[in-house]
């Protein structure tokens, strides 16, 4: 008789990939970009997207600091949905209607998470680069995406 034996090994995942990490991401984005504890799927997005690397990060700090009125194309964050969907379970987030928008607002665990991660001083490459973009108006979110159009 034959006996085979299976060794797991772990494979070596970025943490990129881990939902946790995005939800994080998610609450330091609506807390530090966003006003009132709420910000709007568009922001949500374009400030992932800015993560990805750094001259989209650039593209979105020259936005925010009004040195530039316009971005260059840009894409929707993958797997948000999933993102949105471990927040809304854990009741880090909930959905509001702000003036027929759908916004995301943090609750109060949420701000728990955020005080958290501040307190242990977690991520501090990323929350800074979020800090660092500051509060983004609507209108000049809106204004700055006003080149582009579906076909």
């Amino acid at each position: 008789m034959i006996n085979i034996q299976l060794d797991q090994k772990p494979t070596s995942i970025s943490i990129r990939y881990n939902g946790y990490y995005k939800v994080v991401l998610l609450l330091a984005i609506i807390a530090k970009c966003g006003y009132a504890k709420k910000a709007s799927l568009d922001l949500i997005h374009i400030v992932f997207w800015s993560l990805r690397s750094e001259s989209n990060y650039q593209v979105l700090l020259d936005l925010a600091n009004q040195q530039r009125n316009s971005l260059t194309p840009w894409t929707f964050e993958h797997g948000i949905d999933e993102v949105l969907a471990l927040g809304l379970i854990n009741k880090y987030i909930e959905r509001v209607i702000v003036s027929q928008t759908l916004e995301i607002r943090i609750t109060d665990k949420g701000d728990e998470i955020i005080k958290a991660i501040d307190q242990f001083e977690l991520f501090q490459d990323e929350i800074q680069k979020i800090k660092a973009l500051g509060k983004i108006p609507k209108n000049r979110l809106s204004n700055a995406n006003r080149n582009w159009k579906l076909i």
